[in-house]
């Protein structure tokens, strides 16, 4: 199980493939294993690394209060750390947002920027649903009643309809060794409360693809859409389906990011 310590954080990290260094980073309340049905189609090329963020999986930090800033710049420690020089950089969802902070301050550590079904700020609806999980999970609400509550946020229509690969789907999301504490997914949700890089994205110089996903209802399509207009030269890619692409769009979601990496 390889870990490593950097500035107290003690990082659950995966490396694999060879090549130039290709950096995911997950999203709210998911760590490394998000990524398993996107990761594998770039080892062949590259030096992919995966890890947990703080307040997931396997990873563990001092405690202290989340922001996507500090994450942000756990991240770059990290690489930095692990010696990948000028990564690429991938990030989903409030991963997405990490990945801002990273390009908006450490503009010379990154090439590629590639953000996920995110937002410059997250939206009130969004907000109230996960403090809506948070809650009904106080109120002791199991892993399989959480994933119920979360579907018809995570997954779009057109997948929904389809019993077979709702259950499919739910088995991947409930197929995780380690979910998240309540107290972790607190912290992150406090994080997200503090996120606003709108006034910022004009410092992102690395060339950046923004993936918008046309039924997403958790981070808009209108909303990712305005966060591609304030990075200069960003491009759009369209996928179908709901707000987590790596599990319901895994093979649209890797083309797209292999055809802007090219």
């Amino acid at each position: 199980m390889p870990e490593i310590t950097v500035n107290g954080i003690s990082y659950y990290y995966e490396l694999h493939g060879k090549g130039k260094p290709l950096v995911f980073i997950a999203g709210y309340g998911a760590n490394h294993i998000a990524w398993r049905y996107v990761y594998p189609a770039f080892i062949d090329s590259y030096r992919v690394l995966l890890f947990d963020n703080p307040g997931s999986g396997r990873t563990r930090d001092r405690g202290e209060t989340l922001t996507t800033e500090a994450m942000a710049d756990g991240s770059a420690d990290l690489i930095d750390a692990l010696e990948l020089d000028n990564p690429h950089i991938i990030g989903h969802s409030m991963g997405g947002a990490i990945a801002q902070e990273l390009a908006i301050k450490y503009p010379d550590k990154i090439d590629h920027l590639v953000i996920v079904n995110s937002s410059s700020r997250w939206n009130g609806r969004t907000l109230m649903a996960t403090q809506g999980l948070i809650d009904a999970i106080k109120c002791g609400a199991s892993l399989d009643c959480q994933l119920e509550i979360n579907m018809p946020w995570l997954f779009g229509d057109k997948a929904l309809a389809d019993k077979d690969r709702t259950a499919a789907l739910r088995e991947m999301i409930l197929d995780n060794p380690t979910p998240p504490s309540l107290k972790e997914l607190e912290r992150q949700y406090q994080a997200l409360l503090e996120f606003d890089s709108s006034g910022s994205l004009d410092q992102i110089k690395a060339p950046t693809l923004v993936v918008i996903s046309d039924n997403d209802i958790l981070a808009l399509p209108a909303e990712s859409e305005e966060l591609a207009k304030k990075i200069t030269g960003a491009q759009i890619a369209r996928l179908p389906g709901g707000h987590v692409s790596e599990y319901e769009e895994p093979e649209k979601l890797t083309a797209a990011i292999r055809q802007f990496l090219k």
